[in-house]
């Protein structure tokens, strides 16, 4: 997966390419108002040279297309992002245990972080294997424990964060 910095800065180019596509589209529309206003102004609205229904119908067309090409553009490349995501997080976590994996979904789910005693009502499973699955994860490095009170919060490590939130 792609560090976010460079996933920025496509996101920045995508929506600039949008914004281009947008701002010639709104060019058009403004060049071909004048024209049919001077046509109108000279008496010649029969528009001789480009008819004024045809160029209504071109324009609509294209104000069609370029609305099509600016959701396709955006919304495409983000869903085929999520879904390379997607695929990278559940190939990552088959290497954990079945419980350990329940687990940092949860985390991921929850922006990486959690209260511990949330885990038993999101996951179905007896707070004593939570505790003994997370003292586990925490030995492993890949979460954090900071105490809250009578409980702990539980917070993804910094190096989990970067591949999947």
């Amino acid at each position: 997966m792609k560090p976010r910095i460079f996933q920025e800065n496509k996101l920045a180019k995508d929506v600039l390419l949008v914004l281009s596509i947008i701002l010639g589209f709104v060019f058009i529309i403004s060049f071909s108002a004048i024209y049919v206003s001077d046509a109108i102004k000279n008496n010649n609205a029969c528009g001789c040279v480009l008819p004024i229904p045809y160029m209504i119908l071109i324009l609509a067309s294209l104000g069609l297309f370029v609305g099509s090409l600016s959701f396709y553009i955006l919304v495409s490349k983000h869903i085929k992002e999520k879904k390379e995501s997607t695929k990278n997080i559940e190939f990552t976590l088959n290497f954990l245990e079945k419980d350990e994996k329940t687990i940092i979904e949860e985390l991921i789910k929850n922006k990486g972080q959690l209260n511990q005693s949330k885990f038993e009502k999101l996951t179905n499973l007896h707070k004593v294997k939570i505790h003994r699955i997370i003292d586990k994860l925490n030995s492993k490095g890949l979460i954090r424990k900071v105490s809250a009170g009578k409980t702990n919060n539980i917070i993804v490590s910094d190096q989990l964060k970067e591949i999947f939130i």
